[in-house]
């Protein structure tokens, strides 16, 4: 079953409608899924086992999938992805089910990044989608919507501009994945709710997806059978995004097909009211949801007893602050291991001010990152990082603001090719034992230098001008007396570098 934008034609009586239009307009709208799952018609006909709320917290794994352009642009600010998840696991808080980090990727795909149809879409994630997982693209343009669930692929693609503080459109297709349908199903194939003559009834039904959908009565006389299927959903005709008033309902009645008028209420999640309305979902979406998880068979308890990483034992090591580098297109920037972090946001701007647009933002799991874009000569930077943990993201950046003045003039380039020439190994390596570095089919001959360099930017031992051939070359270095802990290898050869994170442990 296809869960992205069609194009329907719609025969309605001419007291309701006006006319029938497309459900997703040209300039987008909130969300491009349109189905009904084979499993919720099945569920909702009794044919499969109501799962009642866990008594302990269900840990649902999601792997975020972070689309960027083809020149790596674009990317959405972590910061922001996460002020996004904590509202997702707020939402599902009380159903005792949240959601954790369990993968974090990033993709250079223009195609995918900015993506016109529900084919591209699937295509996607049929080729990036990893099982056991909740599988979440963000990307710039989901089809043109705000985000979508696709059925047939199992993923969720989600638009950068809707996504925030504030914004349902996470929790939103997080129900449509766990078959949840609109609460206003069968009225997506309608054009505008501003064709509904508010005064006149209502049809019966709704042509829609090939079949007469019956619509919703206020008396609940057909709540199983009509819309969404659940009863203690109201009727809702609303197939665009609407305000609420002052009592969080519609600012106008709607007429069912008694010709009975009644208020829509602008609170549940599954409908098109705006982000401000909206608080939850009823009683039977939960259970169809938790029912709909437990048949997944992806939940556990791995979260039982996490806690969040602090920022204020962060601390930056290189470049040491207010340093100056000697390069101007590389720089490799240390932190120390924070407990309980899983993961790491790295900021990068040109100024102090981190509270808007900054110049990088970007996750990492270990505790460096080397930064080759974006770098101009003979200028401040100021850089910081966050832990946080994949269960509690709950963090801060902590105190600290590092800044360095970049050099004047290029460095040697770091290069792939003599990066895979060389082996740097056993590592980790235990304290006293011997670090081998051994380079194979170098492709050039040449003069090489190497430090080892420890977290402090001491350099600990030096060697230049060693005489290579092509063929390659074995040096070792002793490790006897030194402490355990994380240093880097620098290998110089000719104008092509290359950098190593070596682990001493006890």
């Amino acid at each position: 079953m296809k869960s992205i934008r069609f194009l329907f034609a719609v025969l309605l009586p001419a007291l309701f409608l006006t006319s029938a239009l497309q459900a997703q307009s040209a300039d987008g709208q909130w969300c491009g899924y349109t189905g009904k799952s084979e499993w919720l018609s099945k569920y909702q006909a009794g044919e499969y086992s109501a799962v009642n709320k866990s008594d302990e917290i269900l840990y649902v794994p999601a792997r975020f999938i972070l689309l960027g352009e083809n020149d790596g642009s674009g990317y959405i600010d972590p910061v922001k992805l996460l002020r996004s998840f904590e509202l997702l696991n707020s939402d599902y808080e009380d159903m005792n089910i949240q959601f954790y980090i369990k993968e974090v990727d990033y993709l250079n795909r223009g195609n995918y990044y900015d993506h016109s149809t529900a084919s591209i879409g699937g295509q996607m994630m049929s080729l990036h989608n990893n099982s056991g997982v909740i599988n979440n693209y963000i990307v710039g343009n989901p089809a043109g919507n705000c985000g979508y669930y696709l059925s047939s692929a199992d993923g969720i693609a989600l638009g950068i501009n809707c996504l925030g503080a504030s914004d349902r459109t996470w929790s939103h297709e997080m129900g449509h994945l766990f078959t949840l349908p609109h609460t206003f199903y069968g009225w997506e194939s309608v054009g505008s709710i501003d064709e509904i003559e508010l005064t006149e009834r209502a049809p019966a039904t709704v042509s829609y997806r090939g079949s007469n959908v019956p619509v919703e009565r206020v008396d609940g006389s057909n709540c199983e059978d009509a819309a969404d299927g659940f009863c203690d959903t109201s009727p809702d005709y609303l197939m665009q995004r609407w305000a609420c008033n002052g009592v969080q309902e519609y600012q106008d009645s709607l007429t069912d097909p008694d010709s009975i008028r009644f208020a829509v209420p602008a609170t549940n999640i599954m409908s098109y009211a705006l982000d401000g309305c909206i608080e939850g979902f009823s009683e039977e979406q939960k259970t169809a949801m938790q029912t709909n998880l437990a048949a997944r068979q992806i939940a556990d308890n791995s979260g039982d007893g996490r806690v969040a990483a602090d920022g204020d034992e962060m601390n930056l090591l290189l470049p040491e602050d207010n340093a100056t580098l000697e390069v101007s297109d590389f720089v490799e920037l240390v932190w120390n291991s924070v407990p309980n972090a899983d993961y790491y946001i790295v900021q990068l701007n040109t100024s102090t001010n981190f509270n808007g647009a900054v110049l990088q933002s970007f996750i990492v799991t270990d505790t460096t990152a080397i930064i080759e874009d974006d770098l101009s000569p003979n200028t401040r930077y100021y850089w910081r990082v966050r832990p946080f943990n994949r269960y509690v993201i709950d963090s801060d950046f902590g105190d600290q603001k590092f800044r360095f003045k970049n050099g004047e003039f290029p460095t040697a380039t770091i290069d792939a090719e003599l990066n895979a020439a060389i082996t740097v190994a056993p590592n980790p390596v235990s304290g006293g034992q011997e670090l081998r570095i051994d380079g194979q089919d170098l492709g050039q001959s040449g003069n090489m230098t190497y430090q080892l360099i420890d977290a402090a930017g001491r350099v600990l031992v030096s060697r230049e001008n060693v005489s290579v051939t092509s063929a390659g070359f074995n040096e070792r270095i002793e490790t006897a007396g030194m402490p355990a802990g994380v240093y880097f290898l620098r290998i110089r050869l000719n104008d092509k570098l290359v950098s190593r994170r070596v682990v001493v442990t006890p």
